[in-house]
């Protein structure tokens, strides 16, 4: 751990000697100041890393002084020292970026353990910097991050239909970025300077959604007590972004056929024909062709809006582009929140990307926004991270991951294959992969095949094929 510089500010004379003798064992430079003036000058003239500030100075208000202090260095943790502990002094302090907060009389060994503390701190801030420091520097306006190579195809397919009018269908999990993606392809269309229109038809319940997209006259139906132009008249012109298509009612995915068939609708309760030009994008997390299975999606809507369809990966696949997105989010959270820059220490970046990240971008995102705010210290470290974050890995008897045990599996099967000069090597390993996989997935669900496709994500019809090919039985007979 190497050594830093520390300011002592109090104007007892006492104070300054018993802290002096205290830190003075933890074997850093020690800076002993009277007044705010005093401690200016130190400030000026040496890097101070840490300051332990008493409130009550003679010539200037110690919370005042503090925070002209960490505003004039980001990287300064103050420790706030006071014979008055109110909780009006105690949020104060805190919220003006206080590390902690030491009240009078105070115990020695408290005040070695907490001052122990911030020295780790500074110490996590400085190589933190090293590691991340070029990181930081790079500017980002695009409206997507991430340079792996799923998301560089993404990009691609971005540019591809963007200058064409296609309907396009986003596919994607939950918090995935889908109206990211939606806004990304209106910005570089030739209509980006027409509305960006978005409803989410999930959100909305079934009874206004109809009003909310068609729009509705005076009187209509109760409470309709004007006129009012729905998402669709809205977006004329420009882009009328659909998100969460799988969860529209039926009854409204036969209007919004015919209004992409003909380009002209009525509001609720009118019989003006209104036209409108606009390109659609929708959006869902769901499967639609088992939906159209289940009967609860219009087959020949699907096959409208999935003129041209893109997939975004789960930030589990992609675990590469979490660091880049990190550090988007620090650098929007330091504009948004108004809070001073925050880094992450490298091993709380490699935790950050070995979770699995159910809620994707969004829940990363939220993620960092809370420990931009919870965590006083310029680093944030290993120990700061939510438990479900820092304690989620998934163990097995032997204390190996999954992954690790299948690699182990096929590690020699593989390298046999390849010293034999074999190729096709998926076809050889895949089939005995999914068997298994398959195999337990309907045994649980009882051999419902309809129940297994939904649980492992895929077509019903895709699942049989699966059931005949991989030669699976249901109690000893071959699954017809």
């Amino acid at each position: 751990m190497s050594s830093i510089h520390i300011l002592i500010l109090d104007d007892e004379q006492s104070i300054r000697w018993v802290l002096e003798q205290t830190l003075s064992r933890l074997g850093h430079s020690l800076h002993l100041a009277e007044t705010a003036e005093d401690a200016r000058e130190i400030l000026n003239r040496y890097p101070i890393d840490l300051a332990l500030i008493d409130i009550n100075l003679p010539d200037q208000d110690g919370l005042s002084f503090m925070e002209a202090a960490l505003q004039a260095n980001s990287s300064l943790l103050a420790i706030v020292i006071t014979g008055q502990s109110t909780m009006y002094n105690t949020i104060t302090a805190m919220k003006l970026g206080a590390y902690d907060y030491l009240s009078k009389p105070f115990d020695i060994d408290e005040v070695e353990t907490m001052v122990r503390q911030a020295i780790q701190a500074v110490n996590n801030n400085r190589s933190a910097k090293k590691a991340f420091d070029p990181m930081v520097k790079r500017e980002r306006t695009e409206l997507l991050v991430g340079s792996s190579k799923s998301m560089r195809d993404l990009y691609k397919a971005i540019g591809r239909v963007s200058p064409t009018d296609l309907t396009v269908l986003i596919l994607g999990e939950s918090g995935t970025g889908k109206e990211l993606v939606a806004r990304s392809i209106h910005q570089h269309s030739s209509r980006s300077g027409r509305p960006f229109i978005a409803i989410n038809c999930a959100a909305i319940p079934s009874e206004l959604l109809e009003s909310e997209l068609f729009g509705h006259e005076k009187g209509a139906f109760t409470g309709a007590t004007e006129r009012k132009k729905g998402k669709l008249e809205l977006a004329n012109a420009g882009t009328l972004f659909l998100d969460e298509i799988g969860d529209m009612p039926l009854k409204l995915q036969s209007k919004l056929l015919r209004v992409l068939q003909e380009k002209t609708f009525e509001r609720v309760g009118g019989h003006e024909l209104i036209t409108t030009d606009m390109r659609v994008i929708a959006a869902t997390h769901r499967n639609l062709e088992l939906l159209i299975e289940d009967s609860m999606f219009r087959s020949d809507l699907y096959y409208r809006l999935n003129v041209f369809s893109m997939y975004i990966p789960p930030l589990r696949e992609r675990r590469e582009d979490i660091p880049l997105l990190v550090e988007h989010f620090l650098r929007k959270g330091q504009q948004e929140l108004a809070i001073c820059n925050k880094i992450v220490a490298p091993n709380a970046m490699e935790e950050l990307q070995r979770y699995n990240w159910p809620g994707n971008v969004r829940e990363l995102e939220n993620v960092i926004k809370s420990l931009m705010i919870t965590n006083v210290t310029e680093t944030i470290t290993h120990d700061t991270l939510p438990r479900n974050i820092s304690q989620h890995h998934p163990r097995v008897e032997n204390d190996d991951s999954l992954e690790d045990m299948v690699y182990q599996k096929i590690k020699p099967v593989v390298t046999e294959y390849i010293r034999q000069g074999g190729d096709a090597l998926m076809d050889l390993v895949m089939p005995q992969v999914e068997r298994p996989l398959l195999r337990l997935t309907l045994e649980q669900t009882k051999w419902n095949q309809n129940r297994s496709s939904k649980i492992l994500g895929i077509n019903r019809n895709t699942l049989r094929k699966k059931i005949e090919l991989l030669g699976l039985h249901k109690h000893g007979v071959p699954e017809e």
